[in-house]
């Protein structure tokens, strides 16, 4: 499994859309009130409605790579608004309403798109006639399935057992999904390889194969699609995966990267750094409270630490939370005792790392160098042992 694909920086508020930990509600759009308007190559139109008298002023923004980017300023006026642009290739834009930290994040391509806005953006909606479209929903409903029955185990597993028990059970169920979403993933982008929403579902998938596996799916787009630039990189991300792969299997000695050197507030305000804990091998874990599966594995960390905390081990937890509340609370409720909690609001560290979902877990040895990254369960156990060892 890989996780190396970079993810858009998460900034002071919250996009709602391809999210793991968001559902969104639907409500359509009476699309007999819009008109039909002729547009030119490449050329899309927003139509937007809301029933809600009290709003005025929409924000639109690109969402590129790692960058949010503001486009324009646009007035609601009896309800209704328009925003006209052009998008070459499929694109996510976002819109935020008046002085709320919330957006609402869809997808664009070169067609009529009507929205339906809702003054609570977890309700609104779009819709559109075009294929990129109608793929991007089909696909969007599929994963927010998957999110919801991650929920369900989560909520399931919350009966009064032992925590072992309930921490082994829940981990088997969320494997099995795991393994469930990712044979969809991949049955899906075999059966829309000629369709130009796929690069949005290799990128955010990216990290859940393996390479060899990637090579195969790539090869199955059609020649069209292969010419989308986002396609393009990957297939170069792919190419120089390969490259290292053959070079590090002829390899005798172990390439190592030095880790980012990274440092941050704990629970008491005082700043950590990596460097402080070189001669000890650390165990990086990017976790948040919200995160239902991060939370699933906090007994097995519990048990690592208890098992190797009179050696030279360290946990290195980092939290994705946004308030410190909800973070120490989850800490205590855990028992992460290690005085190693660093809170990395901006997300900032992770995305220097390039972790694009929690949990993610690396293992840097006592020179201070990336031993091992996106690892867990027994492999985990195993290389903190050989490491501990050197």
């Amino acid at each position: 499994m890989r996780n190396k694909f970079p993810h858009f920086l998460v900034l002071s508020f919250i996009l709602i859309g391809l999210t793991s930990c968001t559902k969104e509600k639907s409500i359509k759009v009476n699309e007999n009130t819009k008109v039909s308007e002729a547009l030119v190559e490449n050329e899309f139109i927003v139509r937007g409605t809301t029933f809600n008298t009290n709003l005025n002023t929409a924000y639109i923004y690109k969402v590129e790579s790692d960058t949010l980017t503001l486009l324009d300023t646009i007035y609601i006026k009896e309800k209704t608004f328009t925003y006209k642009g052009v998008a070459k290739n499929p694109v996510f834009y976002a819109i935020k309403i008046d002085e709320s930290d919330v957006m609402y994040k869809f997808l664009v391509d070169a067609s009529e798109i009507n929205m339906f806005l809702h003054s609570n953006l977890f309700l609104s909606s779009t819709s559109s006639n075009s294929e990129t479209q109608k793929v991007y929903i089909d696909y969007k409903s599929k994963m927010d399935a998957f999110d919801y029955k991650e929920r369900e185990l989560f909520l399931k597993y919350k009966s009064p057992q032992t925590a072992s028990k309930r921490a082994s059970l829940l981990n088997t169920d969320l494997e099995n999904l795991q393994i469930e979403k990712i044979a969809f993933v991949k049955q899906f982008i075999e059966s829309n390889n000629n369709s130009n929403f796929i690069p949005f579902v290799f990128k955010e998938n990216y990290h859940s194969f393996s390479t060899k596996s990637l090579r195969k799916l790539h090869d199955t787009l059609t020649a069209n699609v292969k010419k989308i630039p986002a396609v393009k990189l990957l297939d170069k991300d792919i190419a120089n995966l390969e490259e290292k792969e053959a070079q590090q299997s002829i390899k005798p000695i172990e390439y190592r990267p030095m880790a980012y050197a990274l440092s941050g507030p704990n629970t008491n305000g005082q700043t950590i750094t990596l460097a402080s804990l070189k001669g000890k091998v650390v165990l990086i874990d990017f976790w948040a409270s919200w995160c239902a599966p991060c939370r699933a594995t906090n007994p097995n960390l519990v048990q690592l630490y208890k098992q190797y905390k009179n050696e030279e081990f360290v946990i290195l937890s980092i939290s994705e939370d946004k308030a410190e509340p909800e973070w120490l609370s989850a800490i205590e409720t855990d028992n992460l005792s290690w005085n190693t909690h660093i809170l990395d609001k901006n997300k900032s560290i992770a995305f220097r790392y390039g972790v694009a979902s929690i949990p993610y877990k690396i293992l840097i040895d006592k020179q201070g160098r990336i031993a091992s990254d996106k690892i867990s369960g027994t492999k985990l156990d195993n290389r903190i042992k050989v490491l501990l060892k050197e």
